[in-house]
């Protein structure tokens, strides 16, 4: 019988949370009310680098994003031909993104300055050289809740052991705010059933359900052959438009069962990863 395995993670907020929902304006910063499954696999691998480096000689700093991240030639230098690095978790593993508990989350929604211009650093300057700043009104969401609750799928239960790690780590995640790894539950195993179910997390679109909210999301296409300039090969090379369903009732068909009536549609791990990547699902299989 085919499985997967699954990791469960609790991740706790030091204080209110913005996850971009795009596409958007510049003007209007809407939050999703979840931690999207793109931008979990941005936030562990950083975790990553971190915790991992954290056991050797070299501790466990940050190394940044390196000079000229975005390669747009500041000071004069010339355009890079790619990024530094990878800054996604391996296709190994599947994040399905992480979610406040029901009933127990609230969008708040203001407005806010921010700067016109979107080179302008000088917020993040001791000092500064000049004070001509361009400010524009934002309306502005946050996400206000105690933790939230999430997945990694994977083929084998030994690649998910190497996020144990993790625990009491975090950073900056999405648009605004902190997280950290609050508790991380061992590896287990996910069977295929099928009939009715209550999903954990997304559904994907083509599902009609008769409750829940529609989100226009992005996924991450991956590519084998893509060189980064550390000398890395394969990694993110695009993106895509994803549609799915959040907040859910009931649904009905296959799905990786977390228990009996409860657990995750089959195509979800399949979802948010596309390219040169192996399917964990295929329609027909049990």
């Amino acid at each position: 019988m085919e499985s997967i395995w699954i990791t469960e993670m609790t991740f706790k907020p030091t204080g209110p949370l913005t996850f971009r929902r795009m596409p958007s304006g510049s003007l209007p910063i809407m939050s999703y009310p979840f931690m999207p499954p793109t931008t979990m696999s941005g936030f562990l691998q950083r975790l990553l680098i971190i915790a991992e480096g954290a056991q050797g000689e070299d501790g466990g700093e940050w190394p940044g994003y390196g000079e000229d991240w975005f390669g747009t030639g500041a000071k004069g230098k010339e355009k890079p031909p790619g990024k530094e690095f990878t800054l996604t978790l391996g296709k190994e593993f599947r994040t399905l993104g992480a979610y406040p508990q029901p009933n127990q989350w609230k969008i708040h929604k203001t407005r806010r300055h921010g700067p016109k211009n979107f080179q302008h650093a000088q917020f993040s300057q001791i000092l500064r050289e000049d004070h001509k700043e361009n400010y524009q009104l934002h309306h502005w969401d946050y996400l206000f809740c105690d933790n939230l609750k999430g997945w990694v799928a994977a083929r084998e239960s030994r690649d998910l052991d190497r996020l144990r790690c993790l625990k009491n780590f975090g950073g900056k995640a999405g648009k605004e705010g902190y997280l950290y790894v609050a508790a991380i539950e061992p590896p287990r195993e996910l069977f295929l059933q099928d009939g009715d179910f209550r999903p954990a997390g997304l559904a994907p679109a083509f599902f009609s359900p008769s409750s829940g909210t529609y989100y226009s999301l992005y996924g991450h296409h991956w590519s084998d052959e893509y060189l980064w300039k550390n000398g890395q090969k394969g990694g993110v090379d695009g993106f895509f438009q994803v549609g799915a369903w959040w907040n859910v009732n009931h649904l009905g068909g296959a799905y990786w069962a977390l228990e009996p009536g409860f657990g995750f549609p089959a195509v979800v791990p399949d979802l948010f990863l596309r390219g040169d990547v192996e399917l964990f699902y295929h329609e027909g299989q049990s």
